[in-house]
């Protein structure tokens, strides 16, 4: 069947768009139906319908390619290094409605007082992105987002301000260990092993203090007993390995009904605050279990 141009001219542009979608479609389909011998066997490689998702604009292609690089490759989509494909570029297309999304990184300035930190990131969440940055930030800070038009560095950027609102507080003082060991006879202290048992007053009376040592993380810990305790929900490891909050105390689990959580005690390695319990509490209520990096010494 022949087709008449001149007699058709009001269908000529709509012709030429399908013709263009047909060829989107059917990209890489010079190779539908190609055989590959392996190991002897003869493999087809199937077409499959695919949703590239570039950025929140999304289009479906038919394609026979077999990984997600190269259904890209054959899109003519380019990636920067801080673009994010989901799945990864090794993925294999094995089914129809195979979607891959595509996040593009934009140019990103954060600004803390006179520092300046550029970079490029997919991420949207603002406190996210100063911490990706390498800028510290609390949990009283605030983040202002912006947009730069003539940012001189970088062109037209997203730019976020953080405003500094925590206070820095002074940590508390430390006794020192050998004075402690001294006064309460307390036994050397191995790190990651053993008790340790010594005499103390709490309250007026003398009760011996038992300790022991744990090595979790204790992000979960800090975020519910830092809202309670109205300090910043992070920790961090001390010189000597143990495990101190924003103020500087060790983190200590006790037995809450003796030692509420919040209350700062005196332990062998300096003042700590109770944000924890344990099981211990119920068979020796004075016990102490004292947060330290001395079995992992991974810094968590």
């Amino acid at each position: 069947m022949k087709f008449n141009l001149k007699a058709n001219k009001a269908f000529l542009p709509l012709t030429v768009f399908m013709l263009a979608v047909a060829g989107v479609f059917a990209f890489g389909c010079d190779k539908h139906n190609t055989f590959a011998r392996n190991g002897g066997d003869i493999e087809v490689y199937e077409n499959h319908y695919v949703v590239l998702d570039d950025d929140g604009e999304a289009v479906t292609v038919k394609t026979n390619a077999r990984t997600v690089e190269e259904v890209l490759e054959r899109a003519g989509i380019v990636l920067s290094e801080a673009d994010v494909v989901n799945p990864g570029l090794d993925a294999e297309i094995d089914r129809d409605d195979f979607t891959i999304s595509i996040w593009r990184a934009r140019p990103v300035v954060v600004k803390d007082g006179l520092k300046e930190q550029y970079l490029m990131t997919t991420e949207l969440d603002a406190r996210e992105l100063v911490i990706k940055s390498g800028v510290d930030i609390y949990e009283e800070d605030e983040v202002a987002e912006t947009f730069d038009y003539d940012f001189l560095e970088t062109g037209p950027a997203y730019v976020y301000t953080v405003t500094r609102n925590h206070i820095e507080t002074e940590a508390p003082e430390i006794i020192p260990r050998a004075d402690f060991v001294n006064s309460f006879n307390v036994a050397p202290l191995t790190a990651g092993r053993g008790v340790n048992k010594y005499m103390t007053t709490v309250n007026g009376r003398v009760v011996e203090r038992k300790e022991t040592y744990y090595d979790l993380s204790m992000g979960g810990v800090m975020a519910i007993g830092a809202r309670e305790c109205g300090v910043a929900a992070y920790y961090t490891i001390r010189e000597d390995g143990a495990k101190v909050d924003a103020d500087g105390y060790v983190l200590v689990a006790a037995n809450l009904s003796r030692y509420p959580r919040c209350s700062v005690v005196e332990t062998s390695i300096g003042l700590g605050r109770v944000y924890d319990t344990g099981s211990f509490a119920l068979s020796n209520p004075e016990q102490f279990d004292l947060a330290t990096d001395w079995t992992n010494r991974n810094g968590k």
